[in-house]
């Protein structure tokens, strides 16, 4: 079970992180600013990178659905997993070729968007599972929030963790799980839905009330030990 975190504000979120034992630490980066200001450009985010320790692996989220905006990002900054958070609509998997044969050796994580409240069998999760299982080293599955036009995740927000389940079972891509976790509800998401890992951003950062950045130490902490003694 490993845990992948986003959220990090800088070097010091980053080394809590390592000795928590996550596993994988995620930075949006791209020279084009769709995330707004806190959005590294790919320069300083392969700078970011170098500052990593060995035990961390390094994730870099785009929500670009343009391949030649995300090769030229790649040909700057090389993440050891490319996380394509998009619309996935406007990303379809002979474009996914593409990054793919521009840099062999990178993996690559599709997010899956989930709708809250809204049943398996009126969502399209299944057919996107196998539209993109031949293109994807991972899949991130997360909430996708129709009045957000920031691609997948990132709003804290939840779905049921019965369609992880589902997910996890039709694919052998290995899954990552994400939409509202915290330490009070990880524990339960991984015993439905046994994923390959699960993941953070909202939720273990600090509140916005408190004018901070970055990761809340508590509540990392209190979430990592959950997922790991889950």
């Amino acid at each position: 079970m490993i845990t992948q975190i986003y959220g990090c504000a800088g070097i010091e979120d980053v080394m809590l992180c390592s000795k928590l034992g996550v596993d994988n630490v995620g930075i949006s980066f791209g020279d084009v600013k769709h995330l707004g200001p806190h959005q590294r450009t790919a320069a300083e985010c392969r700078d970011f990178f170098a500052l990593f320790p060995d035990n961390i692996t390094k994730v870099g989220l785009t929500i670009a659905s343009d391949v030649d905006e995300i090769i030229h990002d790649l040909s700057i900054c090389m993440p050891d997993i490319y996380h394509l958070s998009g619309d996935i609509e406007n990303i379809p998997p002979e474009e996914v070729e593409r990054i793919r044969k521009a840099y062999p050796e990178l993996k690559i994580m599709q997010a899956i968007p989930v709708l809250g409240g809204v049943p398996l069998e009126e969502q399209k999760v299944l057919k996107l599972i196998k539209d993109y299982e031949e293109v994807t080293d991972f899949f991130l599955i997360d909430t996708k929030d129709l009045s957000s036009e920031i691609g997948i995740g990132a709003t804290g927000a939840i779905h049921d963790r019965y369609i992880d389940k589902a997910i996890v079972e039709s694919t052998k891509v290995p899954c990552i799980i994400a939409g509202g976790l915290d330490a009070s509800n990880v524990a339960e998401a991984i015993h439905i839905a046994h994923p390959y890992g699960v993941d953070s951003c909202t939720l273990t950062s600090w509140d916005r009330s408190t004018g901070k950045r970055g990761k809340d130490p508590v509540k990392l902490e209190a979430f990592v030990r959950a997922a790991q003694n889950a």
